[in-house]
């Protein structure tokens, strides 16, 4: 099942009655807040920026310097065209080398992506993305503060493949707006296709 629209991608694909794959899932938004006609504040991605912005804010400067990708982004990188043309080389920082409290923190950070597909399906991804964790590598380019165009943060694993960007404003051009992408390596559209 394929729904959406401008800065919206949604991918559920099921076998036998199950979810067999929740991606590839795009979302983005402009502006990244606003007020409601009761007159309280609304940002959309709050629980994926912010999840983001509490993993690179634990980095150290050593552990940063090992994150820092050569290469700037303006969008996502495997985003609308690119299904299966991931990087062939893992970059930034592997998991393995953070601490206990920042592999929780880069599991928070997964979970938002994840959580666009029922309660189960969510569970059982976390799982796996948890055992694959020492295998998965944080990435970032740009500043850390998600503030900038050009602030780009990436969690590639043997499965799971996130980007997080910040964009110059289309609409409100004196703002910054977001693109986000969840990829699979292996379930992207429940692995029914090679690529």
């Amino acid at each position: 099942m394929h729904f959406g629209g401008h800065h919206l991608a949604v991918n559920l694909t099921y076998k036998a009655g199950k979810v067999a794959g929740a991606s590839p899932y795009f979302v983005g938004v402009e502006p990244t807040s606003f007020t409601d006609d009761a007159g309280a504040t609304v940002q959309p991605l709050s629980i994926m920026h912010d999840g983001m912005l509490k993993l690179t804010s634990s980095l150290t400067a050593a552990q940063q310097v090992k994150a820092k990708l050569a290469a700037s982004f303006s969008d996502v990188l495997i985003g609308p065209g690119k299904d299966g043309q991931f990087p062939t080389t893992k970059e930034g920082i592997s998991v393995r080398e953070l601490t206990p409290a920042q592999k929780k923190l880069v599991l928070a950070a997964i979970h938002p992506w994840v959580a666009v597909v029922d309660d189960a399906t969510a569970k059982q991804l976390m799982k796996t993305y948890e055992s694959e964790l020492n295998q998965t590598f944080v990435s970032y380019s740009g500043g850390l503060g998600l503030d900038t165009h050009g602030d780009y943060v990436r969690i590639d694993g043997p499965g799971v493949w996130i980007e997080f960007i910040c964009q110059d404003g289309v609409v409100f051009r004196d703002q910054i707006h977001f693109h986000t992408v969840y990829r699979d390596h292996t379930r992207d559209y429940g692995g029914e296709f090679t690529f």
